[in-house]
């Protein structure tokens, strides 16, 4: 309760991390990486590396008729995030410490 909040108005959870705990549900659109979309075009949910992030860049050009190329030609980015163990207390200490010097005037 001290760092997380499930207050959606940022203003009203001032500094806190929401936790949107209503995507936990049957029905909800929340995706994991590389599944499909529920889009005309068949839009593969995608990681991406951050040159990829520009006003360019569209969901549509990462559909399941072109994310079997793409892979070929990336690899997976995604591996890395599977295979590496992040120490989550570790992480939230870390956090902890971003906010208090956020705290401060």
């Amino acid at each position: 309760p001290e760092i997380t909040s499930g207050e959606r108005n940022p203003a009203k959870r001032r500094k806190k991390i929401y936790l949107d705990y209503l995507q936990n549900r049957v029905g909800q659109t929340t995706a994991s990486v590389y599944s499909l979309r529920g889009t005309p075009e068949a839009a593969v949910s995608t990681p991406l590396k951050w040159s990829e992030l520009t006003l360019k860049n569209n969901p549509k050009n990462f559909t399941i008729f072109n994310i079997h190329k793409r892979l070929q030609k990336t690899g997976d980015i995604w591996k890395p995030v599977i295979r590496e163990r992040i120490n989550l207390a570790k992480s939230i200490k870390c956090l902890e410490r971003s906010l208090k010097k956020a705290e401060r005037p």
